[in-house]
Protein backbone atom coordinates (compact mmCIF):
# COMPACT_ATOMS: atom_id res chain seq x y z
CA UNK A 1 0.00 0.00 0.00
CA UNK A 2 1.38 3.90 -1.05
CA UNK A 3 1.70 5.95 1.59
CA UNK A 4 0.21 9.39 1.06
CA UNK A 5 2.52 12.35 0.89
CA UNK A 6 -0.10 14.94 2.15
CA UNK A 7 -2.61 15.07 4.97
CA UNK A 8 -4.93 11.98 5.89
CA UNK A 9 -7.69 11.22 8.06
CA UNK A 10 -9.80 7.86 8.71
CA UNK A 11 -13.36 7.67 8.96
CA UNK A 12 -15.53 4.68 8.91
CA UNK A 13 -12.92 2.69 7.72
CA UNK A 14 -12.18 4.93 4.86
CA UNK A 15 -9.06 6.85 4.10
CA UNK A 16 -10.04 10.68 3.11
CA UNK A 17 -7.68 13.00 2.21
CA UNK A 18 -7.03 16.31 3.60
CA UNK A 19 -6.88 18.84 0.55
CA UNK A 20 -7.84 22.12 -0.88
CA UNK A 21 -10.09 22.99 2.60
CA UNK A 22 -11.99 19.71 2.34
CA UNK A 23 -11.81 16.00 2.53
CA UNK A 24 -11.83 13.68 -0.10
CA UNK A 25 -12.31 9.70 -0.22
CA UNK A 26 -9.60 7.56 -1.65
CA UNK A 27 -9.24 5.76 -4.48
CA UNK A 28 -8.56 2.74 -2.29
CA UNK A 29 -11.88 3.11 -0.48
CA UNK A 30 -13.89 4.09 -2.99
CA UNK A 31 -12.66 0.81 -5.31
CA UNK A 32 -13.60 -1.18 -1.71
CA UNK A 33 -17.04 -0.49 -2.20
CA UNK A 34 -17.01 -3.71 -4.86
CA UNK A 35 -18.70 -6.77 -3.28
CA UNK A 36 -16.38 -9.42 -2.06
CA UNK A 37 -17.85 -12.66 -1.90
CA UNK A 38 -14.80 -14.52 -1.87
CA UNK A 39 -13.59 -12.56 1.39
CA UNK A 40 -16.15 -14.48 3.43
CA UNK A 41 -14.56 -18.10 2.35
CA UNK A 42 -11.14 -16.62 2.56
CA UNK A 43 -11.94 -15.80 6.29
CA UNK A 44 -13.72 -19.10 7.32
CA UNK A 45 -9.72 -20.55 5.60
CA UNK A 46 -7.41 -18.79 7.81
CA UNK A 47 -9.80 -19.32 10.73
CA UNK A 48 -9.89 -23.14 9.99
CA UNK A 49 -6.12 -23.27 9.25
CA UNK A 50 -5.35 -21.54 12.78
CA UNK A 51 -7.72 -24.07 14.66
CA UNK A 52 -5.70 -26.97 13.50
CA UNK A 53 -2.21 -24.88 13.84
CA UNK A 54 -3.38 -24.71 17.43
CA UNK A 55 -4.52 -28.07 17.73
CA UNK A 56 -6.71 -28.57 20.83
CA UNK A 57 -9.18 -25.76 21.15
CA UNK A 58 -11.53 -24.46 23.76
CA UNK A 59 -13.99 -21.53 24.51
CA UNK A 60 -11.37 -19.61 25.57
CA UNK A 61 -9.76 -19.64 22.09
CA UNK A 62 -13.03 -17.91 20.40
CA UNK A 63 -11.56 -14.14 20.57
CA UNK A 64 -8.03 -15.31 18.81
CA UNK A 65 -9.90 -17.26 16.10
CA UNK A 66 -11.84 -14.77 15.38
CA UNK A 67 -9.73 -12.39 14.86
CA UNK A 68 -7.61 -14.35 12.49
CA UNK A 69 -8.94 -12.96 9.57
CA UNK A 70 -7.95 -9.53 10.79
CA UNK A 71 -4.38 -10.62 12.00
CA UNK A 72 -3.74 -11.96 8.67
CA UNK A 73 -4.76 -9.38 6.34
CA UNK A 74 -2.79 -6.64 8.59
CA UNK A 75 0.04 -8.75 8.13
CA UNK A 76 -0.36 -8.39 4.58
CA UNK A 77 -0.72 -5.36 4.78
CA UNK A 78 2.44 -4.23 7.06
CA UNK A 79 4.39 -6.38 4.18
CA UNK A 80 2.68 -4.46 1.71
CA UNK A 81 3.39 -1.02 2.92
CA UNK A 82 7.64 -2.12 3.56
CA UNK A 83 7.96 -2.97 0.13
CA UNK A 84 6.48 0.11 -1.43
CA UNK A 85 8.73 1.89 0.35
CA UNK A 86 11.21 0.10 -0.29
CA UNK A 87 10.92 0.09 -4.06
CA UNK A 88 10.51 3.99 -3.92
CA UNK A 89 14.09 4.32 -1.62
CA UNK A 90 15.69 1.72 -4.48
CA UNK A 91 13.87 3.66 -7.08
CA UNK A 92 15.00 7.18 -5.70
CA UNK A 93 18.95 6.12 -5.76
CA UNK A 94 19.20 4.77 -1.87
CA UNK A 95 21.45 1.99 -1.08
CA UNK A 96 19.11 -0.67 1.09
CA UNK A 97 20.05 -2.90 4.06
CA UNK A 98 17.32 -6.05 3.15
CA UNK A 99 16.25 -9.26 5.11
CA UNK A 100 16.52 -12.48 3.62
CA UNK A 101 12.81 -12.18 2.53
CA UNK A 102 12.47 -8.59 1.05
CA UNK A 103 15.65 -9.68 -1.19
CA UNK A 104 13.18 -11.95 -2.80
CA UNK A 105 11.28 -9.45 -3.50
CA UNK A 106 13.96 -6.64 -4.79
CA UNK A 107 14.87 -9.39 -7.02
CA UNK A 108 11.70 -9.47 -8.95
CA UNK A 109 12.07 -5.65 -9.41
CA UNK A 110 15.49 -5.55 -10.32
CA UNK A 111 14.83 -8.25 -12.86
CA UNK A 112 11.52 -6.07 -13.90
CA UNK A 113 14.21 -2.78 -14.67
CA UNK A 114 16.49 -5.37 -16.21
CA UNK A 115 14.19 -6.02 -18.88
CA UNK A 116 12.44 -3.03 -19.25
CA UNK A 117 14.78 -0.47 -18.76
CA UNK A 118 12.15 2.03 -17.45
CA UNK A 119 12.76 5.96 -16.80
CA UNK A 120 11.00 6.90 -13.76
CA UNK A 121 9.21 10.22 -13.81
CA UNK A 122 7.44 9.86 -10.58
CA UNK A 123 6.94 7.89 -7.80
CA UNK A 124 4.48 7.73 -4.48
CA UNK A 125 2.73 11.11 -5.48
CA UNK A 126 -1.15 11.98 -4.78
CA UNK A 127 -3.91 12.80 -7.12
CA UNK A 128 -6.98 14.62 -6.80
CA UNK A 129 -10.15 14.76 -9.23
CA UNK A 130 -13.49 14.64 -9.45
CA UNK A 131 -15.98 12.86 -11.27
CA UNK A 132 -19.11 15.31 -12.16
CA UNK A 133 -20.02 16.86 -8.93
CA UNK A 134 -17.86 14.31 -6.24
CA UNK A 135 -14.18 14.60 -5.65
CA UNK A 136 -11.68 12.06 -4.60
CA UNK A 137 -8.08 11.71 -3.85
CA UNK A 138 -5.54 8.68 -4.16
CA UNK A 139 -1.85 7.85 -4.26
CA UNK A 140 -0.25 6.14 -6.91
CA UNK A 141 3.00 3.86 -7.26
CA UNK A 142 4.99 4.75 -10.19
CA UNK A 143 5.01 6.56 -13.44
CA UNK A 144 8.01 5.65 -15.80
CA UNK A 145 8.88 5.64 -19.53
CA UNK A 146 9.12 2.47 -21.57
CA UNK A 147 10.61 2.23 -24.94
CA UNK A 148 9.12 6.28 -25.45
CA UNK A 149 5.76 5.24 -24.23
CA UNK A 150 4.25 6.57 -20.36
CA UNK A 151 3.49 4.05 -17.70
CA UNK A 152 1.16 4.26 -15.17
CA UNK A 153 2.35 0.92 -13.26
CA UNK A 154 1.27 -0.38 -9.66
CA UNK A 155 2.71 -2.24 -7.53
CA UNK A 156 1.11 -5.44 -6.15
CA UNK A 157 2.17 -7.79 -3.04
CA UNK A 158 -1.09 -9.86 -2.93
CA UNK A 159 -0.44 -13.42 -2.63
CA UNK A 160 -3.77 -14.39 -4.81
CA UNK A 161 -2.10 -11.91 -7.91
CA UNK A 162 -3.64 -9.26 -9.65
CA UNK A 163 -7.46 -9.05 -9.58
CA UNK A 164 -9.19 -6.37 -12.38
CA UNK A 165 -10.65 -4.37 -10.09
CA UNK A 166 -6.88 -2.36 -10.30
CA UNK A 167 -8.12 -1.74 -13.61
CA UNK A 168 -10.84 0.87 -11.94
CA UNK A 169 -8.28 1.78 -9.30
CA UNK A 170 -5.70 2.76 -12.42
CA UNK A 171 -8.19 4.57 -14.01
CA UNK A 172 -9.44 6.80 -11.60
CA UNK A 173 -5.52 7.83 -11.02
CA UNK A 174 -4.99 8.44 -15.04
CA UNK A 175 -8.69 10.81 -15.44
CA UNK A 176 -7.03 13.12 -11.82
CA UNK A 177 -6.81 16.87 -12.38
CA UNK A 178 -3.53 16.65 -10.84
CA UNK A 179 -1.08 15.74 -9.07
CA UNK A 180 -0.26 16.96 -5.42
CA UNK A 181 3.80 17.35 -4.15
CA UNK A 182 3.68 17.37 -0.50
CA UNK A 183 4.92 20.92 -1.01
CA UNK A 184 1.73 21.98 -1.47
CA UNK A 185 2.76 22.59 -5.60
CA UNK A 186 0.38 20.80 -7.90
CA UNK A 187 0.30 20.54 -11.68
CA UNK A 188 -1.35 18.78 -14.51
CA UNK A 189 -1.11 14.40 -14.46
CA UNK A 190 1.40 13.38 -17.59
CA UNK A 191 -0.41 11.96 -19.94
CA UNK A 192 -0.69 8.17 -20.00
CA UNK A 193 -0.18 6.06 -22.63
CA UNK A 194 -0.72 2.56 -20.84
CA UNK A 195 -1.11 0.99 -17.82
CA UNK A 196 0.50 -1.83 -15.87
CA UNK A 197 0.78 -3.86 -12.85
CA UNK A 198 4.27 -5.32 -11.31
CA UNK A 199 3.19 -7.71 -9.08
CA UNK A 200 6.18 -9.05 -6.78
CA UNK A 201 6.44 -12.04 -4.39
CA UNK A 202 9.39 -13.25 -1.96
CA UNK A 203 10.15 -16.26 -4.87
CA UNK A 204 8.77 -14.79 -8.24
CA UNK A 205 7.10 -11.76 -9.87
CA UNK A 206 5.03 -10.59 -13.15
CA UNK A 207 4.71 -7.86 -14.92
CA UNK A 208 0.88 -7.45 -16.31
CA UNK A 209 -0.59 -4.89 -18.80
CA UNK A 210 -3.71 -3.37 -17.32
CA UNK A 211 -6.34 -2.46 -19.78
CA UNK A 212 -8.18 0.97 -18.97
CA UNK A 213 -7.10 2.15 -22.07
CA UNK A 214 -9.17 0.17 -23.85
CA UNK A 215 -12.40 0.22 -22.02
CA UNK A 216 -11.55 3.76 -20.58
CA UNK A 217 -15.00 5.40 -20.45
CA UNK A 218 -16.43 2.31 -19.21
CA UNK A 219 -14.01 1.72 -16.44
CA UNK A 220 -14.88 5.76 -15.37
CA UNK A 221 -18.04 4.77 -15.41
CA UNK A 222 -17.59 2.25 -12.99
CA UNK A 223 -15.54 4.23 -11.17
CA UNK A 224 -17.83 7.01 -10.89
CA UNK A 225 -20.70 4.26 -9.39
CA UNK A 226 -18.45 3.41 -6.69
CA UNK A 227 -17.79 6.62 -6.18
CA UNK A 228 -21.45 7.35 -5.49
CA UNK A 229 -22.14 4.36 -3.32
CA UNK A 230 -19.09 5.50 -1.70
CA UNK A 231 -20.93 8.98 -0.72
CA UNK A 232 -24.32 6.70 -0.04
CA UNK A 233 -22.85 4.82 2.47
CA UNK A 234 -20.83 7.52 4.14
CA UNK A 235 -23.78 10.30 4.79
CA UNK A 236 -26.48 10.51 2.26
CA UNK A 237 -28.42 7.32 3.67
CA UNK A 238 -28.24 9.30 7.07
CA UNK A 239 -30.97 11.42 4.71
CA UNK A 240 -33.14 8.90 3.11
CA UNK A 241 -35.74 8.15 5.72
CA UNK A 242 -38.21 11.10 6.44
CA UNK A 243 -40.13 11.59 9.74
CA UNK A 244 -42.16 8.36 10.96
CA UNK A 245 -45.70 9.05 10.50
CA UNK A 246 -47.88 6.68 12.52
CA UNK A 247 -46.62 3.61 14.96
CA UNK A 248 -48.31 0.84 17.31
CA UNK A 249 -48.20 -2.56 19.04
CA UNK A 250 -49.76 -5.05 17.12
CA UNK A 251 -51.06 -8.46 18.63
CA UNK A 252 -51.68 -11.74 17.57
CA UNK A 253 -54.12 -12.63 19.97
CA UNK A 254 -57.82 -12.96 18.60
CA UNK A 255 -60.21 -9.95 19.15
Amino acid sequence: MTTPKIPTVHKNDSRLYVWDGGEHPGVTSVVGMLPKPGLMFWAAKVVAEAAIEKGTVTESDLGFLKSTPTRDRDNAADIGTNIHDLLDRKINGEELSLTYEEEGYMDGFDQFVERFKPEWVLTEETVYGAFEDLTYAGSFDAITVIEKETWLIDFKTTRSGVHPEVALQLSAYMNAKEVIHPDGYSEPIPQIDRCGVLWLRPDKWAFQEVNPLAQREMNWDHFGALLRSWHWENGNKKKALGARLASGVSTAEPF
